[in-house]
């Protein structure tokens, strides 16, 4: 697999490495990506970004509003697992959702990366392909997990059953993410086997 060069970062190799770190639902990735942040890394929580954008931008929460009407609110606040729950049952109103709030998360994210000098930028997104985040990065990290195990951690984190098997199943399968990646961690297993693979990841990303 070859290693890609970013646009904005083709002519600063040297100061800044931006690496995109992707996985399906409760695969890990944000456990790779905090792994990463303890050796020096600084993180870019993509979902973040969108829940900000729900809870703060007025306008955005008028548009969503107007689409999925005012049975999503809690109080004068969007409640996230409400929509979640509607999106995840009817794809054509999560690709509506999608629609209106990634190219918003996108031109966030874009700023960030540009205001992001030197060192190793990590862009934490479950859907870093399907944003055409991985557009932006000179390395794209895969992590993945048995769908089992991604089933029971999603309901240890209070997602039901039926819930997460409805999100994978909208997710991009396995098989096609990894043709995006530059690496490969296996969470799949004890988190010592986890740690070394990231130690594994960042001995690559230095020798970029």
């Amino acid at each position: 697999m070859t290693m890609k060069k970013s646009s904005l970062n083709k002519n600063k190799m040297n100061k800044k490495i931006v690496v995109g770190i992707t996985g399906g639902l409760a695969t890990g990735k944000s456990v790779v990506a905090d792994m990463l942040v303890k050796k020096g890394a600084v993180k870019i929580d993509v979902d973040s970004v969108g829940h900000r954008l729900l809870a703060d931008d007025n306008n955005v929460k008028r548009m969503v509003t107007r689409i999925f009407g005012k049975g999503i609110l809690s109080g004068e606040v969007i409640d996230r697992v409400k929509l979640r729950n509607i999106v995840f049952a009817d794809k054509e109103k999560l690709e509506a959702l999608e629609g209106m709030l990634h190219p918003l998360m996108t031109g966030i994210v874009e700023e960030k990366i540009e205001a992001f000098k030197e060192g190793v930028l990590i862009i934490d997104a479950a859907l870093l392909v399907e944003m055409g985040l991985d557009k932006l990065t000179d390395i794209v990290v895969v992590v993945t997990a048995e769908r089992a195990q991604q089933v029971e951690r999603a309901v240890d984190r209070g997602i039901s059953r039926e819930e997460a098997e409805k999100i994978i199943d909208v997710q991009m399968p396995l098989s096609e993410r990894i043709r995006f990646a530059d690496h490969i961690i296996d969470n799949s297993s004890d988190i010592d086997t986890t740690k070394k693979g990231v130690n594994k990841l960042w001995k690559k990303i230095q020798n970029l």
